[in-house]
């Protein structure tokens, strides 16, 4: 896959100390860095800023993007959204 990013992709961090951890993409800033949330560590009110560079794109799903524009869905509902795509090996 490619690794350029878009709001609602599913991606790995490959360095840092999250290493080998799923994030959804929930926002990119004017510098290209992607702010990521997990549900569990980075919620969903504490975005983590990431550069691009340390991440690797797993997946996209139109039904995350629709989720993470909910006001109403609960940062356990996008955990459990990111467990689906752990079993797939880069």
């Amino acid at each position: 896959m490619d690794n350029e990013f878009i709001v609602g992709d599913v991606v790995k961090s490959c360095s840092g100390h999250d290493k080998e951890r799923l994030f959804i993409v929930v926002s990119i800033d004017k510098n290209g860095y992607l702010a990521i949330i997990d549900g569990r560590y980075r919620e969903k009110t504490n975005p983590k800023r990431k550069n691009p560079k340390h991440l690797i794109k797993v997946a996209h799903d139109d039904k995350i993007i629709d989720a993470i524009k909910s006001p109403i869905v609960t940062n356990k509902e996008i955990y459990n959204m990111i467990k689906v795509y752990n079993t797939i090996k880069e």
